[in-house]
Parts: structure tokens; sequence; C-alpha cells
């Protein structure tokens, strides 16, 4: 069995309710979509090819044992979308064998059924402003678990942010899941996000892209 793999990387979690939390990334090359503020385009092609026995190699090498506890060494599967490796459902299932703590970013695009349950999925909710709000899957709603996963809305404008509080608040989303908004970097102004979402007591966890804070948003393998 083999996946390409675009980069593995060890860094700081840069979003969610584990950011700042140390990680390590697992890049899996290849997405179908095309937001329009995509930053990881050179996922779309670039990589390599590698076993599943390889890539677990690398895990167990740069991870070190599995450890219990809050801080416990933790890896996430992301992309491009991983979820487009017919396969990524049986590498995630592996990792947690390993007895790592795992997480999933996924578009939300491809059926998240197949997903190990104990793994942490961090789904992306694709706004109008992405270009490919189409693309979301409905059924994958099913599929998160309360408490546990994250629904994910990266806001290009002030019409995503009514978009997105609309769309979460018609099928009761805020009370039952870890709703995350998020601005395009360099594109919706920040302080404005964070100061509607208290206007507005908005349930959600604002976040920012910490990697982004600390070293340049084009570097990679951060």
């Amino acid at each position: 069995m083999q996946f390409k793999v675009n980069e593995i990387f060890f860094s700081i979690q840069g979003e969610g309710s584990r950011a700042g939390r140390p990680c390590l990334f697992i890049r899996l090359t290849g997405c179908p979509l095309r937001c329009s503020y995509c930053d990881t385009a050179y996922a779309f092609t670039e990589g390599e090819f590698m076993t599943l026995e390889a890539i677990l190699g690398q895990v167990k090498e740069r991870l070190g044992p599995p450890q219990q506890g809050p801080n416990a060494p933790f890896v996430e599967l992301t992309g491009g979308e991983p979820l487009a490796h017919p396969q990524a459902p049986v590498l995630l299932q592996e990792l947690l064998d390993l007895g790592y703590e795992v997480a999933l970013e996924t578009a939300g695009s491809h059926a998240i059924s197949g997903v190990p349950k104990e793994v942490v999925k961090i789904v992306d909710r694709k706004t109008p402003g992405s270009g490919e709000s189409a693309r979301w899957l409905e059924a994958n709603l099913q599929h998160l678990v309360p408490g546990q996963d994250e629904l994910k809305f990266v806001l290009a404008d002030e019409a995503d942010y009514e978009w997105s509080k609309t769309w979460c608040a018609e099928r009761r989303l805020f009370e039952r899941f870890d709703i995350l908004f998020s601005p395009v970097w360099g594109k919706l102004d920040i302080r404005w996000l964070a100061e509607k979402i208290i206007a507005d007591q908005l349930p959600v966890r604002f976040q920012l892209q910490l990697h982004k804070l600390v070293w340049e948003p084009t570097q990679r393998g951060v």
C-alpha cells in the first residue's frame, strides 16, 4: 500500500482547539478542490510515493513511544485533501493502533463515514467565498463526534460570516459541535471578526493561523 506524500514535518498545531500544541504533520498530495484562498497549492501535485510501512516508520522515529496525558505525541493527517486517497482510513487506523493521538483535516468533500471514530476530525465547511461550497457532503454531519470533532469555517468576507452563522443556526449545530470561525489570511479583518463574534455572542471559537504569525505565511514545513 502506497501514498503520495507531499511532506512530513514536526511543528506546532496552528489551528483549532489544539492550537499551539506540538504535532507531527503528514501532508498527502492531491486535492480535487480549488479554493480561492488556498495556501497549499504546492500539494496539488508535488510529492513522492511512500509505503504505509515507511510512513509509520517515520512517525515512530520522530515521535518516539506513545504516552498518555495532555502532552502525549500527536499526529495529524492533512493535505491537499487526504481523503482523496482511498486508503487514508487504513493509515489513520494504523496510527491509532500505534497508540498516538490522531487528527484528520479534511474539506468535507469526501465521506468521513469510513474514518475511525477515535480520530479527531477537523472538517472544513467550505463557504461561498471559497468558490467550493457546493462540494460539501451534508451526510458528514452524522459522523462527527460531539466533544471531539470540530467544524471549521474559513471566512473570506462579511457575507461568509453571515452565511456561516445562518447555516449553523438552521441545523442547530452550535448546540452540538465545536465550531471554529477563521478569517482568510490577509483578506478578512481579524478585529472585525472578533468584535462581530462578541457583539453577536456567537458560541464559536475565534481562531487565527498561529504558524503564519510565527513564520512567513508562505513558508512550508511549519
